[in-house]
């Protein structure tokens, strides 16, 4: 009964997260974020929630060692269309967004890096590990929160909870708790609007090639079972 959020930033790894700290039984980490679990391939408590960006695994090695070590550990993958996931982490990576300087993954090149080694972690855990990961969609838990979370909860061995609904109330980041008050539909296939979201970004910035990256981005959208 413990549980990882597990994926690349911008997939809604921060939403999971929130929402399972209203679990009554699980006892998330301080920092919330674990970056050094895979690192140090330490052994957690039974009662372990957190989450980690794939950014912070630095080969196959680390994330055998730790699941071999911890059998009660389950993975709770966030996944999102790899478009949107794209277009997020450009925008909110940029200086003076959630952040004071550029991302790493905020770039063209920086993203799809970003996405490419979280979809072959994502293909090693499932290949040797596959009845301790559940691949979840962003897009499920806004359309059908109960029906998705509550999948999650029966795969982790915890109760579904009311509280669990409350999350965004719980966002550590502030800009994050003033843009999202409740569940937002709106967050769903932003990629076929991309010229008006985010402030107009990308209609304004010429320099990246929507085109080009979300045709690097497809072989993502197959593995997710996103329509091209």
């Amino acid at each position: 009964m413990s549980a990882l959020v597990l994926s690349c930033g911008r997939n809604g790894t921060n939403m999971m997260l929130e929402i399972l700290r209203g679990s009554s039984v699980l006892v998330a980490t301080n920092p919330a974020e674990d970056k050094v679990l895979f690192r140090r391939s330490r052994i957690v408590k039974d009662n372990y929630l957190s989450k980690c960006d794939t950014t912070y695994i630095n080969n196959f090695d680390q994330v055998k060692n730790t699941l071999n070590k911890n059998k009660h550990l389950k993975i709770v993958w966030m996944v999102r269309d790899p478009r949107d996931c794209a277009l997020s982490k450009i925008y909110r990576g940029q200086p003076g967004n959630d952040g004071k300087t550029l991302s790493d993954d905020a770039t063209f090149d920086g993203c799809l890096k970003s996405i490419d080694w979280m979809s072959k972690v994502y293909k090693y855990i499932n290949k040797n590990f596959s009845n301790r990961i559940i691949l979840v969609k962003m897009e499920d838990i806004i359309l059908d929160f109960e029906k998705t979370v509550q999948n999650v909860c029966c795969f982790i061995e915890v109760n579904y909870e009311d509280g669990m609904r409350d999350f965004t109330s719980r966002y550590r980041v502030q800009s994050k708790k003033n843009r999202y008050k409740n569940i937002d539909k709106g967050q769903v296939e932003l990629y076929k609007r991309f010229s008006k979201i985010y402030s107009g970004f990308y209609k304004e910035n010429k320099n990246i090639n929507i085109k080009k990256l979300f045709l690097r981005l497809k072989p993502y959208c197959e593995l997710f079972n996103y329509k091209p």
